[in-house]
């Protein structure tokens, strides 16, 4: 851990100072547009107002939680905002491991030719455990830092390895400068007898009564690098940043990192609000701001700007919010999720059994069993359609009334605006909107507008009543687009806005591919859809009028559920915006098989220029008898990368495959070493990276391997015995 110890004396002062905790934070805040932000002036006020808050959101929702506050004894305060702590000096990274004789020359040019990450936005970085700048492929492997020197690619090699103190999370490459970030646990304080005055890493003054506990936080570290010499990594800069790691964008050199800490009741005596460290020096004490609105537990959300070439703090906002934090990102704002928990209607429960024919007709499991709700997606799929529609319009009525009878059951999001530029951060305002978001592709910003897709799931006295719904927000973050109940019964599997116009796909038993008109900003409008079997989990842009998928396939099974297969890739042409046609598809290995680019878009490698599109594939081939399949014996594992090309004419077009490794067993791996988590390439080489290695295949001989860079730090494999595999 990178801890030291103030000076006893120096601690005792800045206990004393306690008291007077005054507002102060670097750069220049903006007024919020909303006006309904406000801002803490102590600490004890911060923990009045948790308090309160979650008892009222408690005794709201029909919870009974623990709310016992009561201070045992002891004073635990924070030091006042804004003052720095000097004792103790900026402790740097060393680099470890490999040791070098030379520098490596700074003359060598590699390729401009050469991938980047796939991310959301253009203009935004985003981060990730693998860069590469032409010349350079920088990776996290295991506990180090790995720098290979990787084109050309016929000498490929590393050139070194840097020791990780804590456990590794992405990075960021620009120029000569390289952030890696990393999670930790440091203790705030020790147990001391007779109240005494305990060291804290974080430099605040604490005292504690006879046998207290010694809290334990999350903290981040932002370490930056000096990378003109890449066979040694120099140490610039190691900010401590309270919270958990949640992510960062780098737009231009203004890095944007959030953290968050989860406060906990038994944990209110040590409240501490987040700061920004250099060692023991606070660099950045943000204020913190708030909203009026009880929550059923909070967390300290904060954003804090760096810039990279200088490797110096520039910003830091702290906001108390509820969970979640799913994050957008656009060249000039952070959207930040939370997620509001409205449980005022108890959980679906048995019913009669008239009520249940009443709600699902009279050939349904529901009547069988007197239960109506949660209906099996099973249930519902072997409904007749006609059947199948009685019952929304049931779910439809039910929803209305509980509305009428403000005993609405549903998910809300709150997505916080925050406006950045240039490193300064500034909040601008809050919306609400009804449902919950997948992913961050679940958010766009457009002419100033947000566009949020989210799937509701309202539980009411006749069933679980799904759908899905599109809104539009304006720049102050006012609803004034709105379309819901869309694929009733089904939830978003995937998104993608393009422009005016948002393509999403929703999944139950088919894979309804939607195509939403969103021209008109105060009229979202559904322009046609298609219907077919298996389902997308991440949609990326082929062109203006061609969108690829990447999801798994699906069969009926002999019980009339559904069963899913192996991977799909879907090529769909949406020209023709009312009627989106479904041009090519082609599906890969047998259920079991499975990508990191289903769960993680960074992983999905495309480029139309090259005619280049590379999955990263488990692939599953299931050899075994009927007899055999319950204990999975006869299965073939295999792991690497498939290549294709693909045009509109042509469609998908298998150009090689790359493997990384290859396992007959009747085991399933829930992790291998062998498993590709990302691919680029390098002017005409493709880069494939497991946790083992680094595979060199020439663009023009895919199956042939140029070169192979064995990484440090690969881990065991993980095996589920038979029976015990979970897609």
């Amino acid at each position: 851990m990178r801890n030291s110890t103030f000076p006893l004396l120096v601690l005792i002062a800045l206990a004393l100072l306690a008291a007077i905790f005054a507002a102060g934070c670097a750069g220049t805040m903006v007024t919020p547009v909303s006006g309904d932000i406000k801002k803490f002036g102590s600490p004890g006020e911060i923990r009045e107002y948790i308090r309160n808050n979650t008892a009222v959101a408690a005794e709201a929702g029909g919870y009974n939680t623990d709310q016992s506050w009561a201070v045992t004894g002891g004073v635990r305060d924070m030091i006042p905002s804004g003052a720095p702590q000097t004792a103790g000096a900026a402790e740097s990274p060393v680099a470890k491991g490999l040791a070098v004789p030379a520098a490596v020359p700074m003359g060598e040019v590699g390729s401009g030719d050469h991938s980047t990450t796939n991310v959301q936005v253009d203009g935004v970085d985003e981060p990730d455990f693998v860069k590469n700048d032409g010349k350079y492929i920088y990776v996290i492997s295991g506990q180090e830092l790995t720098i290979v020197d990787a084109y050309p690619a016929a000498s490929a090699a590393i050139v070194s390895k840097t020791g990780i103190e804590d456990t590794p999370r992405d990075l960021f490459v620009s120029g000569n400068r390289l952030v890696l970030f990393e999670s930790a646990n440091e203790e705030s304080g020790a147990t001391y007898a007779g109240g005494s005055v305990a060291p804290s890493v974080a430099g605040k003054g604490i005292m504690y009564d006879y046998y207290r506990p010694r809290p334990v936080s999350p903290v981040t570290h932002a370490v930056f690098y000096d990378i003109s010499d890449r066979a040694r990594p120099k140490g610039l800069k190691d900010y401590t940043i309270d919270g958990d790691y949640i992510d960062a964008r780098l737009i231009g050199s203004s890095l944007y990192l959030i953290t968050r800490e989860q406060i906990y009741a038994y944990a209110m005596d040590d409240l501490a609000v987040p700061a920004v460290r250099e060692g023991m020096k606070t660099v950045i004490s943000p204020d913190v701001y708030y909203f009026d609105n009880p929550e059923y537990q909070y967390a300290f959300t904060t954003v804090s700007s760096f810039d990279t070439e200088s490797a110096g703090g520039k910003d830091a906002r702290t906001y108390l919010v509820g969970s979640g934090n799913l994050l957008y990102v656009s060249e000039h704002a952070i959207y930040i999720t939370c997620q509001n928990y409205h449980n005022v209607y108890s959980p679906p429960r048995p019913v009669p059994m008239a009520a249940a024919q009443d709600a699902s007709g009279s050939g349904s499991a529901a009547v069988r069993t007197g239960v109506v709700s949660p209906i099996l997606y099973e249930e519902f799929n072997k409904m007749s359609e006609s059947d199948k529609q009685a019952f929304i319009r049931k779910l439809k009525d039910a929803e209305q009334e509980s509305i009428a009878k403000k005993e609405i059951d549903q998910t809300t999001t709150a997505i916080h605006k925050i406006a950045i530029g240039n490193g300064a951060i500034s909040y601008v305002a809050r919306g609400d909107v009804a449902g919950s978001l997948k992913d961050q592709f679940a958010m766009d910003e457009y002419n100033g507008n947000l566009r949020v897709a989210t799937t509701s799931n309202v539980y009411t006295a006749r069933g679980s009543y799904e759908y899905n719904n599109v809104f539009v927000l304006d720049s102050g973050m006012k609803t004034i687009g709105t379309l819901t109940h869309i694929a009733e019964q089904e939830q978003i599997y995937a998104t993608r806005f393009i422009g005016d116009r948002l393509y999403m796909v929703t999944f139950k038993r088919v894979d309804p591919f939607f195509v939403i008109d969103l021209a008109d900003p105060s009229n979202p409008k559904i322009l046609g859809k298609l219907k077919i079997p298996g389902f997308s989990d991440y949609l990326h842009p082929y062109d203006a009028t061609h969108i690829i998928g990447l999801g798994k396939e699906t069969a009926t099974n002999d019980w009339g559920g559904v069963s899913t297969k192996g991977l799909k890739l879907a090529l769909f042409d949406v020209a023709d915006v009312n009627n989106p046609r479904q041009i090519d598809k082609l599906e890969i290995g047998d259920a079991g098989s499975d990508s990191a680019a289903l769960t993680d878009h960074k992983a999905f490698l495309f480029d139309k220029e090259k005619n280049l599109l590379v999955i990263p594939a488990r692939v599953v081939k299931n050899q075994a008898t009927a007899a055999e399949k319950p204990g999975m014996s006869g299965m073939n594992i295999w792991y690497g990368a498939y290549v294709f090309g693909v045009t509109p004419e042509t469609g998908f077009t298998l150009r090689g495959t790359v493997e990384h490794g290859a396992d007959n067993s009747t085991y399933w791996y829930g992790s291998s070493q062998n498993e590709v988590k990302r691919s680029l390439y390098i002017d005409n080489v493709l880069y494939t990276l497991s946790s083992k290695k680094i595979l060199a295949n020439p663009l023009s001989d895919i199956n042939t391997t140029v070169a192979t860079i064995n990484l440090p730090g690969a881990g065991d494999d993980v095996l589920y015995p038979p029976g015990m595999a979970v897609e």
